[in-house]
């Protein structure tokens, strides 16, 4: 039994990794993709109740509780469409989300396009409940990196915090990074903060997967008013312990505030001096002090999963490099499929011609099909299982009148063909129209 223990601890940690951090192909954690896929099969074309979404990816894929949380994330994020209060994170206090029954989501286009136009292509596994889900979501970029708010999960002895960036910089990086663009770009972040490392810090970011950016608050001063206002934070620091250091000047009565955040303005906490005397020294002090109050360090570090739930800190880089190569193979494996799915329609054109004149004949002499098809099989040389087949597949009178030229079926295949022996051309330009 003590020999067990030490194993068993050693999967649990493992399973447990797999569940906190994104897989590197796709960017997404457990519970985000099955959050992501439910939409797609429920809420695709139309709103659903979040309780709908959120009880069909715990019956069919989550079963380790709800999964309304990672749901109104990925609405923040830009992933879902949603409908109601999803809460709000914009000033100096959070606003919960209403209750599921209250809220709606829906898969937005831009999330078909960007991970699920090729979904049928990718491998499927089984779920805990018996049915079948994605391993992966076919996304052309990592989901992690995208959005407007950082990746952060706790593990087994890790943890993660993973910056997202605007997908225009994110594609410019790759085009580079894939020997299409000549000039390095350097991306930084996406922030609410001024970023105040200098460029050979993002880099680390970009090529180790770890690193430490310096960043800054940021203010809007109006001297004329001696108002002062708060637009944005370090990630991390709270806005009651940075009003903490103000603690003297509140009390004292010289500053006070007032929290004039909305959705359409952002994060808007304005501070103003109240006593006149000396207006200007104050005001002047309170500037300088609350800007090197706002001042912090974000410790990003990038901890992923691979497919055998090794855990590892992977630079952003070869993130984007092992989506692509993903990427490019559900491609081959699409244009392999519909290739084999052209043939297979050419090769059934081909044998209607052979037997629709035998088989038109034999209806118009008032003679049972059933009775014939040994006979057509005989005079056309295909097999009467083909035969049969095919008779039920299409309705006579679409049997008799279908277009069987197979003009445009060859050059459809020829068009797959090409795609597939330029396939880095043909991905590329997937990406570019994304």
């Amino acid at each position: 039994m003590q020999n067990i223990l030490p194993r068993l601890y050693k999967e649990y940690g493992q399973y447990s990794n797999y569940r906190n951090f994104p897989l590197d192909l796709d960017g997404l954690k457990p519970v985000e993709r099955r959050v992501l896929f439910s939409a797609f099969k429920i809420a695709k074309e139309k709103f659903a109740k979040s309780r709908q979404v959120d009880s069909y990816a715990t019956g069919h894929f989550h079963p380790h509780g709800e999964c309304y949380g990672s749901m109104v994330q990925l609405v923040r994020q830009g992933f879902l469409d949603g409908q109601g209060n999803f809460g709000s994170t914009i000033g100096q206090q959070t606003e919960n989300p209403a209750a599921t029954r209250y809220t709606e989501g829906k898969l937005n286009l831009h999330t078909v396009e960007l991970a699920f136009k090729h979904i049928k292509y990718v491998p499927w596994v089984d779920t805990e409940f018996g049915d079948k889900e994605p391993f992966f979501l076919p996304t052309m970029y990592p989901v992690c990196l995208l959005g407007n708010d950082y990746t952060m999960g706790i593990g087994f002895g890790y943890k993660t915090f993973i910056p997202c960036y605007d997908i225009k910089d994110l594609h410019k990086r790759l085009l580079w990074l894939l020997g299409e663009r000549k000039t390095k770009p350097t991306i930084a972040p996406i922030t609410d903060c001024t970023i105040t490392s200098p460029p050979a810090e993002l880099e680390k970011l970009l090529t180790i997967g770890k690193a430490k950016i310096h960043v800054a608050g940021v203010v809007n001063e109006n001297r004329v008013t001696n108002t002062v206002t708060l637009k944005s934070w370090p990630p991390g620091k709270k806005f009651e312990t940075l009003l903490s250091k103000f603690s003297k000047e509140m009390d004292m009565g010289t500053i006070g505030y007032n929290d004039e955040s909305t959705a359409a303005t952002g994060t808007e906490i304005v501070f103003k001096v109240l006593r006149e005397r000396n207006r200007d020294k104050i005001y002047k002090d309170f500037v300088s002090l609350l800007k090197e109050s706002i001042k912090g360090t974000i410790s990003f570090e990038t901890t992923v999963v691979d497919t055998e739930q090794n855990v590892m800190v992977k630079p952003i880089d070869a993130m984007l490099l092992d989506t692509y190569k993903m990427f490019i193979r559900i491609n081959e494996v699409m244009l392999n499929e519909e290739i084999k799915h052209t043939d297979q329609l050419i090769n059934e054109y081909n044998t209607l011609e052979k037997i629709r004149d035998p088989l038109s004949n034999c209806i118009s002499n008032k003679f049972s099909i059933d009775q014939t098809i040994h006979g057509i099989s005989e005079i056309t040389g295909v097999e009467e299982e083909m035969i049969k087949g095919l008779i039920s597949k299409y309705l006579i009178q679409k049997l008799l009148t279908l277009n069987t030229d197979t003009t445009a079926l060859h050059n459809k295949k020829e068009e797959f063909q090409n795609n597939l022996e330029n396939i880095s051309k043909f991905v590329l330009e997937q990406y570019n129209r994304i």
